[in-house]
């Protein structure tokens, strides 16, 4: 018996794409994406390239905004005002967080390549091993499951480095806070400071990867709370509207071999107002917004937590990530109100679903968020 090589194949890759295509097909639709949608499951809405490409347009038409391998333009007046929020003498951009990061513990390290970071950190866990297999630095990973490393391991590190056969001087400790794997967490501010006095004490500098830190309630004093680090890295496009970029801050010396390093690295690109520029737009119409948007979280937390029917498990170090505690049947309910309203809201899970504020919450008001949720 003769059979078609291309049919039989054919037909198998359908056979098996079916499952697929199947759950696909059963999974719940929600409306088209307009001005009131919502996103509760992440930091921001999805990009939206055609909105861009229209605001990037407009802001460009406006001004003298080019820079030349990132001097000058969009790309300076970003770095300002980004030393300025974040309370430091001089900043620069950077094409990726990755870049940031990595050319930040570089420079921090010197000749001491040992550092000590969190084991949940992105440093650590979504970076390829940038450190150690570009800059020989041995990364000492601490605190397996939990925001931060006790005083008690850091300290245990110190003596493990500098007190065997072979002395080794700790170059860096490199924190991320909010960390994303542990629901967003922030190092609470007293243990930034025993983390700093303990560095300080050994000759240890201090980056932080603060790629969400902006998202924080606004209770939390920015320029307070990084005034420990050298160098601080933020993201500017998790939440900022920019297609890519961040920026790395630090005293001017250190961000001038931070600068050195990123060309090394190749991260001196041609052209980087367009990032730049949208970002630049969109930081005190944030700014303001994620300040609102943690108030008005807070009542609807109140008013659902009144029923009786949801907990708010309260946390004082969350940065914009919740926990609210309910049935499975209510959320499964809430979830499917949700949906056909154009809300997206996280799924149930171990008798709670997570709950993410940001920009988005402000486009509808508290009332329709508790009718949603509560039915």
């Amino acid at each position: 018996m003769h059979i078609d090589r291309r049919v039989f194949l054919g037909a198998t890759a359908a056979s098996l794409a079916l499952p697929g295509l199947v759950r696909a097909q059963s999974a719940p639709a929600f409306p088209p994406v307009d001005a009131r949608s919502v996103w509760l499951v992440g930091d921001s809405a999805p990009p939206d390239p055609t909105a861009m490409s229209a605001r990037l347009a407009e802001l460009a038409g406006a001004g003298s905004v080019r820079d030349g391998y990132l001097n000058g333009g969009a790309v300076e007046a970003l770095e300002k005002a980004f030393a300025t929020l974040l309370g430091k003498e001089a900043c620069a951009f950077f094409p990726t967080g990755t870049l940031a990061n990595n050319v930040a513990l570089r420079v921090l390290c010197g000749d001491a390549p040992h550092a000590l970071c969190q084991y949940d950190s992105h440093l650590y866990r979504d970076e390829s091993n940038m450190a150690q297999r570009l800059a020989g630095i041995n990364l000492v990973s601490l605190g397996a499951g939990r925001v931060t490393p006790t005083q008690e391991e850091l300290v245990a590190a110190f003596d493990a480095a500098e007190k065997g056969p072979y002395a080794l001087k700790v170059g860096a400790i490199s924190l991320e806070s909010p960390v994303r794997r542990l629901e967003g967490q922030l190092i609470p501010p007293r243990r930034v400071a025993e983390i700093a006095a303990l560095a300080s004490a050994h000759g240890t500098r201090m980056h932080l990867d603060a790629a969400r830190l902006l998202l924080a309630p606004p209770v939390l004093d920015r320029t307070a709370y990084v005034a420990p680090f050298e160098t601080v890295y933020v993201s500017l496009y998790k939440y900022l509207g920019a297609p890519f970029g961040a920026v790395l801050a630090g005293p001017m010396a250190t961000i001038a071999k931070a600068r050195e390093w990123r060309h090394i690295y190749g991260g001196l690109i041609y052209q980087g107002w367009a990032p730049a520029l949208l970002a630049l737009d969109a930081l005190p119409r944030f700014l303001k917004n994620i300040s609102e948007a943690h108030g008005m979280a807070d009542r609807l937390f109140v008013e659902l937590q009144g029923s009786g029917k949801v907990k708010w498990r309260l946390d004082p170090f969350a940065s914009n990530i919740h926990r609210l505690e309910m049935s499975q049947a209510l959320a499964e309910a809430a979830f499917e109100r949700c949906r056909a309203a154009g809300v997206r809201l996280g799924r149930w899970e171990k008798g709670s679903i997570p709950f993410y504020v940001n920009e988005t919450l402000l486009r509808r008001p508290v009332e329709e968020y508790v009718k949603l949720i509560l039915g």
